[in-house]
């Protein structure tokens, strides 16, 4: 089975780590994970000429520098990162979320409330997986 290349756009390292967790939680779904801490760095990343596409992006909206939606902007204008899937993951609620994207005329393949403690975040770990074998 081939290892699945997530990039996560997170700028809280407790929410990066739980998310780390609820991915190797799922035994039978290996995955890399590269992190960028802001959306300055996710952009860097995604548009350096020397980095592979993910094959699955896990993006905040409330980030440093550049925020999600400029990042998700980013990603749906390049023709080198078509057909990226985005997860957003927000502490907003999932209609907050939709809505904000819709504003932003902006839209991603999934929008999930960030779990509150380890427990929601590990319950996450296969639903993750579910989600990108369905758009994969």
């Amino acid at each position: 089975m081939a290892t699945t290349q997530i990039l996560v756009i997170e700028d809280n390292p407790m929410d990066v780590r739980l998310i780390r967790l609820a991915l190797e939680s799922v035994r039978d779904w290996p995955t890399e994970l590269t992190v960028a801490a802001d959306g300055e760095e996710a952009i860097n990343y995604l548009l350096h000429p020397g980095n592979s596409k993910p094959d699955l992006a896990i993006l905040d909206l409330n980030l440093p520098k550049r925020d999600g939606l400029d990042v998700l902007r980013i990603i749906r204008i390049t023709d080198f990162l078509y057909g990226l899937p985005v997860i957003v993951l927000s502490a907003s609620s999932e209609d907050a979320i939709r809505t904000k994207m819709e504003e932003a005329n902006l839209e991603a393949e999934c929008y999930l409330t960030k779990p509150v403690g380890v427990d929601g975040f590990l319950a996450m770990g296969p639903a993750l997986r579910d989600f990108y074998y369905r758009v994969a």
